[in-house]
């Protein structure tokens, strides 16, 4: 039986914020508060600087979490955000997302806290321990290489991510497309795109989605 009235709640902070300065932060703030996404059910909020949550239609929740990830190596290679997707039911519904519960804002929060534990920068929890396990396997996969995507590997991703064809996206940057598919062969697309299908297919047969 597929699980009802299920959303997808992100957590996520940025690595080493630290390191950057309290203009390049606003910038980060200023392009998730105001990312245009219709499965986007509560606006993003931050707190302690630069944490945030989101609520998302979980159909679309590792879309959006890797978009947010690609934006940030896409200005600087080194730069990255944490984010745990965490799956579950809402107890207590507020236009604020800092002040509703339930399963899915607690398995994200909680997990938020492990990934650094974990050596990872993603993390998707649904309280099914099998679909978590395969979700994990995925996550190790996937993470380490964009972890290692270099500012151009990321801009050619965030296209794909996008759905923009590589003949338009070797016309938007002035390459060939012979190079644009050099270049999202060195970024590891394929796995990236692998990982979205088999998110999406789990999503599908396990949570009934509008």
């Amino acid at each position: 039986m597929k699980l009802k009235n299920q959303i997808a709640i992100l957590t996520g902070d940025v690595v080493d914020s630290s390191f950057l300065s309290e203009a390049e932060i606003r910038y980060f703030q200023e392009k998730i508060e105001n990312y245009p996404d219709s499965d986007i059910l509560l606006r993003p909020r931050f707190y302690r600087g630069d944490s945030f949550q989101i609520a998302v239609k979980i159909e679309s929740a590792l879309l959006l979490a890797l978009k947010i990830r690609i934006e940030m190596k896409k200005w600087k290679a080194e730069n990255d955000v944490r984010i745990a997707i965490g799956i579950g039911e809402v107890s207590q519904w507020n236009n604020d997302i800092l002040l509703s519960s339930g399963s899915a804002f607690e398995r994200s929060g909680k997990n938020l806290d492990r990934l650094k534990s974990l050596g990872l920068n993603i993390l998707i929890v649904t309280g099914n321990t099998e679909l978590d396990d395969e979700f994990e396997t995925y996550c190790y996969m996937a993470d380490e290489f964009i972890k290692n995507q270099t500012v151009v590997q990321a801009k050619m991703v965030s296209y794909m991510l996008n759905e923009t064809p590589q003949i338009e996206i070797a016309k938007l940057i002035g390459i060939s497309q012979p190079s644009v598919s050099k270049s999202l062969k060195a970024a590891n697309w394929k796995l990236v795109e692998r990982f979205l299908k088999r998110y999406e297919r789990i999503i599908k047969n396990n949570y009934a989605t509008a």
